[in-house]
């Protein structure tokens, strides 16, 4: 799934690679990104760059709205 994540008056753009119930797996512009639920929320898991929360935030949006 291709996918769009508005965040601060912008749109980034996204390929979803995976998603259990507790991690979403993305690639965002060549870069690989893991988030994983933690409580309530959803966090940057052992990324090379992380994103922030609002993008994180967003991008879960997306995910969800998707299905």
């Amino acid at each position: 799934m291709n996918g769009e994540a508005h965040f601060e008056n912008r749109i980034y753009f996204f390929k979803l690679v995976s998603k259990t119930k507790d991690e979403i797996k993305v690639e965002m512009y060549s870069t690989p990104y893991t988030l994983v639920k933690q409580e309530d929320k959803w966090r940057n898991h052992n990324n090379k760059m992380n994103l922030t929360q609002g993008l994180v935030d967003a991008v879960v949006k997306a995910v969800n709205e998707a299905e």
